[in-house]
């Protein structure tokens, strides 16, 4: 698979979504983690864009995510008219993961895990990489990084100091790792 980085705008202007046109992804997936006022809120949820066969992959990614975190399923659910509504504006099936809460202290505490990391992010790519050929292209949008407009917005405060965009980068890269690794098996 050929994995390209989306960068820029994805709200407004959506030059995310227009990159990802124009390098002919077949997928996208969105970055991100879920922040609520009360620190017992937890599990993990997928939305998805309603295109193509993205509601049941977005189904399977719930499961391998919860699969992977031992958490508990909130639910995939259409990204109309959601806080995940940019995702409606890319051209093929996209996805915006919502792994687990890092408000909640033992949730922030599994994704501070590097084991724990790495295989969240080993079972999201199996899950992507049944769906999709060896020649597919893939794209990935770090939630709140690399905007033009907003270019210091690091996303929620995680609940151990950091911020929800430090963690959707290190899930993205270990997505990527994953992902590159089985195409080099090949």
């Amino acid at each position: 698979m050929r994995l390209i980085w989306l960068k820029g705008d994805y709200i407004g202007r959506h030059e995310r979504q227009q990159t990802a046109a124009k390098a002919g992804c077949s997928f996208v997936i969105s970055f991100h983690f879920n922040s609520f006022s009360d620190p017992r809120a937890s599990g993990a949820e997928v939305y998805h864009n309603a295109k193509g066969n993205a509601q049941t992959i977005a189904e399977e990614l719930l499961t391998a995510i919860v699969s992977a975190l031992k958490n508990r399923p909130r639910g995939v659910k259409d990204a109309k008219g959601s806080r995940a509504g940019f995702i409606r504006h890319y051209h093929c099936p996209a996805v915006l993961l919502e792994p687990c809460f890092i408000t909640n202290p033992n949730e922030a505490a599994l994704v501070h895990d590097v084991k724990t990391l790495q295989l969240l992010g080993k079972a999201i790519a199996d899950a992507i990489a049944v769906w999709f050929p060896d020649d597919a292209v893939i794209g990935l949008d770090i939630g709140h990084k690399f905007k033009r407009r907003n270019p210091d917005d690091r996303g929620a405060k995680c609940v151990l100091g950091d911020f929800e965009a430090d963690h959707a980068e290190r899930l993205a890269k270990a997505v990527a790792a994953s992902l590159t690794k089985r195409g080099e098996k090949k």
